[in-house]
């Protein structure tokens, strides 16, 4: 994966746990989302998913 790729993908996987928590709490609209996560609360979480998503395939490439 490029630099591109895993940055869309710690995006999305921002995106999907929002998602889930806001369907849990009957949360309708992603306005309260869009501004807790900005700035850098929202570079903090893709920092640590950037890292995630890099040890994982470090480890599927140990394991290939």
């Amino acid at each position: 994966m490029n630099k591109e790729q895993i940055q869309t993908l710690a995006e999305n996987a921002l995106h999907e746990a929002c998602r889930y928590i806001q369907d849990e709490l009957g949360i309708n609209d992603g306005l309260n989302a869009s501004v807790f996560f900005c700035g850098n609360r929202e570079d903090a979480i893709h920092t640590i998913f950037h890292k995630y998503i890099e040890d994982e395939l470090m480890i599927k490439t140990l394991k290939d």
